[in-house]
């Protein structure tokens, strides 16, 4: 187990030939006969005999003589630049709370009565707005987008997110009605144009709210879609790789974390009382073999086919992901770790899936999914 650290590397290796057809065995003494493909960030890439399909398997839960065999095989290519010591895997490690920049501030950018533009930046984001608002209104709705963004960068999957320019864009609209016309999505409160880069939302849905000469803020009011928007954005570098289970159960869980004044408290999530909160009725969880094949083109055919069970799709994408983060295994996120640095090595989905199966059926995967949420007081 150890040795895994031996052959992490950091990318697919192509110059490790394939071999022959062999037996290979994990510790828990499954075995297949396969033959050896690569070596692919820290896990080791086979094929089938029987069927031809690949899979990807973590060197550290290989047996101790296959271990051997590819440390042989490692030493026999002669390219030892290619191997570099990793730290073995000791679980996410979670933050407690997650808050604002130290140099968290507004300024001022644009204000132009005559063309109704006005422009404020935070220090990672731009807000475009068609009506005058208040420095501070800006600085408190300012904190939902600051927050959100602080949580990703600590998330422990290790997105890595960053702006493309010098910071993401927000664009305000005093009327509802006008940010349909302009291309809202309709009885949506927000929506994130990948294409753009963009938020677009109305006023409303921040809790921003006119008085009586002036615009101010309602902290009390439910920012759940905002964050959601707001972690699609962050998140845009992964939008094109991730299937949409992930990126969906990615932004539906970060709803599910706790959040006032600009601070999330990862300590005080409790994800059976998310779960009461979002069913408001009947509820069918989608199969997590139909999740976790589903493409992008598919998951939005259910806006135009199935708009009654987009519900029921984010809300079964939450789940499975909070599964892979906090209850497969031993709970402490190894598959789904593995998952994401095979897909940031170049990995296919459909490769790196095998990481999250691990060996399982997708029926034998519900069954543990059905039984470890019965343990959190959750019937699926």
């Amino acid at each position: 187990m150890r040795w895994l650290g031996y052959v992490a590397l950091c990318c697919l290796v192509p110059w490790l030939a394939r071999g022959e057809p062999r037996t290979w065995t994990d510790k828990a003494g499954r075995q297949v006969e396969a033959e050896f493909i690569a070596l692919e960030a820290g896990h080791v890439k086979i094929k089938r005999s029987s069927d031809g399909r690949t899979y990807l398997f973590p060197v550290e839960s290989l047996s101790r003589e296959d271990q051997a065999y590819l440390r042989k095989i490692i030493s026999e290519s002669g390219k030892t630049e290619a191997v570099q010591e990793a730290k073995p895997f000791e679980g996410l490690q979670w933050p407690r709370k997650v808050g604002l920049p130290d140099n968290y501030d507004v300024q001022v950018v644009k204000e132009d009565n005559a063309t109704n533009v006005y422009i404020y930046r935070t220090p990672n984001f731009e807000f475009h707005s068609d009506v005058k608002l208040a420095r501070k209104v800006v600085r408190d709705f300012g904190k939902i987008f600051e927050s959100t963004y602080a949580a990703m960068q600590v998330f422990p999957l290790k997105w890595k997110p960053h702006p493309s320019e010098a910071r993401y864009v927000t664009r305000l609209f005093k009327h509802k009605q006008d940010y349909y016309d302009a291309g809202g999505l309709p009885n949506s409160g927000g929506v994130y144009f990948s294409s753009k880069r963009e938020i677009w939302t109305p006023l409303a849905s921040l809790g921003v709210k006119k008085s009586s000469s002036s615009y101010t803020l309602d902290d009390s009011d439910d920012h759940g879609t905002l964050i959601h928007e707001i972690t699609h954005q962050v998140h845009h570098d992964w939008l094109g790789k991730l299937p949409p289970w992930i990126i969906e159960g990615m932004a539906v869980y970060m709803e599910s974390v706790p959040y006032r004044k600009g601070e999330f408290r990862f300590d005080k999530r409790k994800v059976d009382e998310f779960d009461r909160l979002q069913r408001r009725g009947l509820f069918r969880m989608v199969s997590p073999e139909e999740l976790m094949t589903m493409s992008a083109s598919e998951w939005n055919s259910n806006f135009a086919n199935a708009p009654d069970e987009l519900r029921n799709y984010y809300l079964s994408a939450f789940l499975l992901f909070n599964y892979f983060l906090h209850l497969d295994g031993e709970g402490e996120g190894r598959r789904i770790y593995a998952y994401v640095r095979a897909i940031e090595s170049g990995a296919s989905d459909q490769d790196a899936r095998q990481l999250l199966l691990a060996g399982r059926s997708y029926q034998g995967l519900t069954e543990q999914i059905k039984d470890a949420y019965k343990r959190e007081d959750i019937d699926l």
